[in-house]
């Protein structure tokens, strides 16, 4: 199974880090160069863009963009991607592999998780690992994995930065995608390794009392959706498992 790695091209000690920690586990990867928020044209984003992302943010989404365009494009029947600053167990291909088994109907399958794992379990793996649709959002892109059909849809669904990466995939089940995450992961950010994004998406400046007070029940009105959202999700999937054998 093919394994791309994300990272700035000026950003070489990461680059050869990761490729050395993966080298150890018997693994290759091709290095997938990440694309610099800083000089990209916000005017070739389109009107739908989220004007308030950051420049790391913005570059960040496009260079999983350009992930699953090149699965596509190199007709990849399944494809895993990392960022540069990731610690990897041992058990990644095997889960990987059992995971790819069962796709479709998985669009993707997420590695890792910067959040605490919460949701419905829809199918468990040889060595215990559980595939789990959140309820909760549980962060990051450090890891995770796609199919060819999967990767098609994520470019039909999500092709334009609303919102960065991670919070956008957290919000799968708005956009019609199954993507579960594994628990417990096998992809672990680095924490001695700074993030290259910088600031977050929503970060800066002080809102008013009634605005905080609008996104507090947005927030409440959205976590009720994606409650039964994904419970329904999560039937219709365990079916398909279940008549799948």
């Amino acid at each position: 199974m093919k394994i791309f790695v994300v990272n700035l091209e000026r950003a070489a000690d990461r680059r050869e880090a990761i490729l050395r920690h993966l080298g150890e586990l018997g693994l290759e990867a091709e290095i997938l160069p990440a694309v610099e928020g800083v000089k990209v044209d916000r005017a070739t984003l389109g009107p739908d863009a989220e004007p308030g992302l950051s420049n790391g943010e913005v570059g960040c989404y496009l260079s999983h963009l350009r992930f699953w365009q090149i699965v596509v494009e190199r007709r990849l029947p399944h494809a895993i991607v990392l960022e540069d600053d990731v610690v990897c167990s041992p058990s990644l291909m095997r889960v990987a592999r059992e995971a790819a088994a069962l796709m479709p109907p998985f669009d993707a399958v997420r590695l890792s998780a910067l959040q605490p794992i919460r949701g419905i379990p829809v199918a468990t793996l040889s060595g215990g690992e559980q595939l789990v649709l959140p309820t909760k959002h549980p962060s990051g892109t450090q890891g995770y994995m796609v199919s060819l059909e999967g990767a098609r849809r994520l470019l039909a669904a999500i092709p334009v930065p609303k919102s960065p990466i991670d919070d956008t995939l957290d919000r799968y089940w708005k956009f019609g995608l199954c993507v579960p995450v594994l628990s417990p992961s096998v992809v672990v950010e680095d924490a001695s390794i700074a993030s290259s994004i910088g600031a977050r998406f929503g970060s800066k400046g002080a809102d008013s009392v009634a605005r905080r007070l609008t996104r507090h029940f947005a927030r409440v009105a959205e976590a009720e959706r994606r409650k039964i959202s994904v419970f329904l999700m999560a039937r219709r999937l365990k079916a398909k498992l279940h008549a799948r054998g």
